[in-house]
């Protein structure tokens, strides 16, 4: 059976680059994914508030063995990436983090490197789970994210036992 894999990233300023990773051959090929949210859906549970959000995240990271944050400039500023991950490790779900910056968008435009999300989630005594050594960062354009990412995800799942 598939593993079910569940994206965190900053939506409004990287779905293109994410969809370039979760579209990959790899990825789509091995890997059962959570569904890709639509900019109007988005905003139509955002409307709904926090609990509508809370409820989306809990229904999609169902089931999920391993969270995928993929992130560029601003993606650690995010509280619901910051949420998302603090909720794979109290669930004991694998994390890895991916890297995107030198990655095009939808403009062809570059971003830059941002600060890893997992410095700034943390666990229930404030560590940071970059802390944690079962939790791994990759960059996406340096360590072949194309060839890899089956590989990372598999790992990530195999060092919390899921």
């Amino acid at each position: 059976m598939a593993r079910k894999v569940f994206f965190s990233f900053h939506y409004s300023r990287d779905s293109h680059r994410v969809s370039q990773i979760r579209e990959c051959n790899s990825v789509s090929q091995h890997f059962t994914l959570t569904p890709f949210l639509t900019k109007s859906k988005w905003e139509e549970i955002k409307l709904e508030g926090r609990k509508a959000i809370e409820n989306w995240i809990e229904e999609n990271m169902r089931g999920t063995s391993v969270v995928v944050v993929c992130y560029g400039r601003e993606t650690a500023t995010r509280p619901w990436v910051r949420y998302e991950l603090e909720k794979a490790h109290r669930e004991g779900r694998g994390i890895l983090a991916i890297d995107m910056s030198g990655m095009k968008n939808l403009q062809q435009a570059v971003d830059y490197i941002g600060i890893n999300p997992l410095t700034t989630a943390s666990d229930a005594n404030k560590r940071p789970l970059s802390n944690f050594a079962q939790y791994r960062t990759y960059h996406w354009n340096h360590d072949d994210g194309r060839n890899n990412i089956d590989e990372w995800i598999e790992q990530a799942a195999q060092l919390v036992n899921r």
